[in-house]
């Protein structure tokens, strides 16, 4: 809500099984806003990776990102598809009479253990067409009036909104990360992909991935300290 510039007035945790929502958002102009949230996973067989990086943790130092941070985008986009399908058939059986609005919250990159690297998605070559071409038919036939991806943990900070009669737009936060380091990255990728070097791929997801969290890591640390 901060993100989008309308600070919520009151949040509750209502009755999902009867109201179909799994947050109710009051606005202090007295606006209801019904939200349900889910988690995506970018792979194609949902749960493997992270039942794999809850048994690994803490044991393979060495590789512990690149094996199930996602880093193929259509495997990305199709996960991304089917898990907001799935939302659409459950949004159907209620009728959300008490909200103005239906929203749906798509998160990843879920800074959790056992969630954060297999739930990770490399945004910078995530763009709002490919995910409008993936998703975008199919929430216009459905019950909601918005639909946001959010990656919570991700290379650039990027956020992604649709909404009723509007295709998908991608805001930024970082925008510093989309400039050369980041774009050589992608560049890489794209090249490793073309060669069929998959060994490679993932060294750059991996390393990539221990970039990111380091840098988060390095921000919250400063932040933590420039606080006391």
């Amino acid at each position: 809500m901060q993100r989008r510039g309308r600070p919520a007035h009151d949040c509750r945790n209502p009755n999902v099984e009867q109201t179909g929502m799994d947050v109710l958002v009051r606005l202090p102009d007295g606006e209801a806003i019904g939200v349900e949230v889910t988690e995506l996973d970018p792979h194609t067989q949902p749960g493997k990776a992270r039942a794999e990086e809850k048994q690994n943790a803490g044991i393979d130092r060495g590789n512990v990102y690149g094996g199930w941070a996602q880093n193929d985008r259509q495997v990305a986009l199709d996960s991304l598809a089917r898990t907001i399908e799935r939302k659409i058939k459950i949004a159907a059986r209620h009728s959300f009479e008490d909200v103005s609005e239906v929203w749906l919250l798509v998160c990843g990159g879920i800074p959790e253990h056992g969630a954060v690297i297999s739930t990770l998605m490399m945004t910078p070559w995530l763009s709002e067409t490919d995910i409008d071409c993936a998703t975008g038919s199919l929430l216009q036939r459905s019950r909601y009036d918005r639909c946001f991806f959010l990656p919570i943990i991700g290379v650039e900070q990027a956020w992604y909104s649709w909404e009723k009669n509007r295709s998908w737009k991608r805001f930024v936060k970082l925008d510093e990360v989309g400039q050369i380091p980041c774009a050589a990255y992608v560049n890489n990728l794209y090249q490793a992909a073309a060669d069929g070097d998959w060994q490679g791929i993932d060294r750059l997801c991996d390393e990539e991935c221990k970039s990111v969290l380091s840098e988060l890591r390095r921000r919250r640390s400063c932040s933590q300290t420039g606080a006391e």
